[in-house]
């Protein structure tokens, strides 16, 4: 094998290291590891690609083309398992696609890193690594620049290292350094083997000297880095503290579910989500709960959490009184997208987890997939568990819903952001108004309990408050205000103001997400929960009784404890169908079959409840117009995208020229450079370029020996000439001359070249020229 061939497939392989190494830079912006091995293979992936398309002699562009149906392919097997039925990805991975990247949307606004791996991000973490990959292999190997070839990867690490976890600083620091040391050394032997190919005996050894001095060099440096950085003053400060989560090594944090479902909220998805199968349907309706959010901070209700491990029995956060039905639930998730589990409050124990890891936080009643078994998880699976239901009657609430329990709990539940105060931003504090406005809804009550109906019915009644989609999400101070003004919104809104103005009332309170309980499917036996069923409710504790549901979002109800909301049971409402977005179908509640057709006394005839035998699982049915144009409309926006993305260099290039005219708009001698550089870079388009130890004359004699007629290059070299040499008093006239000529050898060069050759020229960072 020739040196020149040896060297090429060091420096190939020294870019797939760099993007290996970025690829675990990723992880530190992640809870745990779990998504490395999709990132690495994707990365990976698209430096062969890229290879296999180079080698083949592709040009740019099919090239580009190649990758992009290549990333299509990967991305859909590694990562959407659940809808890969065929290799490209199908209308079912796209709008699970749609979904998560609307659920990461919305918690990159909310939370910080590091957060848990939801799969938008893992979606738009490989995206970047494959286009860094690809751009990375096109500007060492195509464009032979080393700059351009590590530029993208470097802006991934930095990324991460400002706001990724403070964790292994240094290992990912000396492995990036060693990863550029490895490109900046074998970029360099490759373009020094192809430079020296006339010295043939001594060109091997040339090289050879390179790597070996260069390879020490850069171990030298990288052993420099680790050993006596870390001793500088200010190594260990922090670059950028995004928060101070951390509360010691068994705290989990973990992303909000009320941000991570809230385009589920919106978006009223037909697709199915998971399904429940239960003993006795007509009494088990129940809320499917994924978890309760504690903490609110102004900007979003959180939680940071202590998951247990969940196998058999768990702890119970119920007082031991309470009386409690077990209910049985098998459970199989089919595209939930997080890592809670779904299940009726309380859960008591875990019967089966169907082979995955799960936990279990008692304060929150919140089960989750652990870290290890996320992966596993991802695709789907199967778990047996039971609950034990409270039952509770509005007579079982004390009056106080807080005597005699503990300060430090009732402060916890109760807080809220401290009161604006004159000058303060009303972004971060809690109005008083809003206190006010809770004051005067239930000033006629005389227990908790009669406040909180009172405050419930407030929201409820349709002539006061309007279900409404087609608001902004969110939950923020600034949002509940808003909500307040304007009074329409949806379960976020609902959910949340009503457990702030509680907590303004002083009763603990806050907020649950989950879904409630779905379309029941005879032909399955079991619930099956779609997107369009996810909710989020108050939550509001009693002292001797523990935590009960109220619910302050109009046409929804819990079926279990309704004497308790004094709210008849339901879900989707008729009136949600003027709220759906174009292209997601209505379906009215209809009733079930004649009972006589089931076990008997297993339905009730008034059942609100739609049965799925006429609604397909991911259903389409009267939308073809609707979903022509919104695919057209995405069509349009993902043009409008990749125009964007080209247009960045001609934009670029149309600045920078505009930037330097504009410094040598008083000196008609730095005008005239102007023009021979535009007139240079235009003859380029054609294979006509000045040596660089060529005068302007000279280089114009050389142009007029050609074949072609490139326009008057004679008159400009004649002018530059006297513009650089001649002792004249007027520069003025002559840099006018060069100015002219110029602007015909521009128009004279593009015509010959062509429009092809003209764009791909404009679309290449090489010819960027700044100053």
């Amino acid at each position: 094998m020739t040196p020149r061939r040896v060297v090429a497939l060091a420096a190939e392989f020294a870019t797939i290291v760099l993007s290996i190494v970025v690829a675990l830079s990723l992880g530190r912006v992640f809870e745990g590891n779990a998504m490395l091995d999709e990132l690495i293979a994707l990365a990976l992936a698209s430096h062969a690609v890229a290879i296999i398309a180079r080698r083949a002699g592709f040009s740019m562009l099919p090239s580009a083309l190649v990758s992009l149906i290549g990333f299509l392919v990967m991305a859909n097997m590694l990562l959407f398992p659940e809808t890969s039925g065929s290799v490209v990805p199908t209308r079912e991975t796209l709008t699970v696609l749609r979904f998560d990247l609307s659920d990461a949307w919305t918690l990159f606004q909310a939370e910080q890193a590091p957060v848990e791996a939801v799969r938008g991000f893992v979606v738009v973490g490989g995206a970047a690594l494959w286009l860094v990959a690809f751009l990375a292999d096109w500007a060492a190997f195509r464009l032979r620049s080393t700059l351009e070839a590590v530029v993208p990867a470097t802006t991934i690490f930095v990324f991460t290292a400002v706001l990724g976890a403070e964790t292994d600083q240094v290992r990912h620091g000396a492995l990036y350094a060693a990863a550029i040391a490895g490109v900046l050394l074998t970029m360099r032997a490759d373009r020094q083997v192809r430079e020296e190919v006339w010295v043939a005996s001594g060109a091997g050894k040339g090289v050879s000297t390179t790597l070996r001095v260069g390879t020490v060099a850069a171990t030298l440096a990288v052993v420099l880095g680790v050993t006596a950085g870390p001793a500088f003053p200010g190594a260990g400060d922090v670059l950028l503290d995004p928060s101070d989560w951390d509360n010691g090594p068994e705290t989990r944090q973990v992303v909000s579910p009320l941000v991570e479902i809230g385009a589920s909220l919106v978006s009223q998805s037909n697709f199915e989500m998971f399904s429940v199968r239960v003993e006795n349907p007509q009494a088990n309706r129940h809320y499917w709960r994924l978890m309760a959010l504690t903490d609110f901070d102004g900007a979003i209700w959180k939680r940071k959490s202590n998951f247990e491990d969940a196998r058999g029995p768990v702890g119970s956060d119920l007082p031991p009184a309470t009386d409690r039905t077990v209910v049985r639930q098998t459970i199989t998730t089919r595209s939930l997208g997080n890592i809670y589990m779904p299940a009726a409050y309380e859960v008591s124990s875990v019967v089966d987890s169907g082979g995955i890891g799960l936990e279990y936080e008692t304060t929150t009643g919140a089960l989750v997939v652990t870290r290890e078994s996320s992966d596993a998880a991802r695709s789907g699976f199967t778990y047996v568990i039971e609950s034990a239901v409270p039952d509770y009657t509005p007579g079982s609430l004390p009056a106080d819903a807080t005597a005699g329990l503990d300060p430090e709990f009732v402060l916890e539940h109760t807080a809220l952001p401290p009161a604006c105060g004159e000058g303060d931003d009303v972004t971060q504090c809690w109005p008083s108004w809003v206190t006010t406005q809770a004051e005067e809804i239930t000033a006629a009550a005389t227990t908790d309990y009669e406040r909180l109906q009172l405050l419930q019915s407030f929201f409820v009644e349709s002539s006061t408050f309007t279900y409404d989609l087609n608001v902004a999400n969110g939950h923020s101070i600034r949002t509940i205000e808003d909500f307040l003004e304007v009074r329409r919104g949806y379960c976020e809104q609902f959910s949340s103001t009503f457990a702030a103005m509680a907590r303004s009332l002083g009763v603990p309170a806050r907020v649950a997400v989950g879904f409630t309980w779905g379309d029941f499917d005879p032909a399955r036996g079991e619930f099956v929960v779609r997107g369009e069923h996810a909710h989020a409710w108050p939550e509001v504790y009693f002292a001797g009784v523990g935590w009960i549901v109220l619910d302050p979002t109009p046409g929804r109800g819990p079926s279990h404890n309704s004497d308790i909301t004094g709210l008849a049971p339901a879900q989707l409402d008729f009136n949600d169908e003027a709220n759906r977005p174009e292209g997601s179908p209505f379906v009215p509640p209809t009733s079930l079959p004649d009972a006589s057709e089931f076990n008997p006394g297993d339905f009730d005839p008034e059942f609100d409840l739609a049965p799925s035998t006429t609604i397909p699982v991911a259903s389409n049915s009267g939308t073809g117009d609707s979903e022509l144009g919104v695919f057209l409309l995405r069509a349009i926006l993902v043009l409008f995208a990749v125009g964007l993305v080209l247009g960045i260099v001609p934009l670029l290039g149309y600045l920078g020229h505009r930037r330097r005219a504009a410094m040598v708009a008083a000196d008609p001698i730095l005008r005239g450079e102007l023009a021979w550089d535009d007139a240079c870079a235009a003859l380029s388009l054609v294979g006509v370029r000045p040596a660089p130890q060529q005068t302007p004359l000279e280089f114009a004699r050389r142009v007029e020996r050609s074949r072609f007629a490139l326009g008057p290059v004679w008159d400009l070299a004649e002018a530059v000439t006297e513009l650089r040499y001649a002792d004249t008093v007027d520069k003025i006239a002559p840099a006018l001359d060069a100015q002219k000529a110029a602007r015909k050898i521009e128009r004279t060069c593009r015509e010959q070249a062509g429009r092809r050759q003209v764009a791909i020229e404009a679309l290449n960072p090489r010819n960027l020229r700044w100053n």
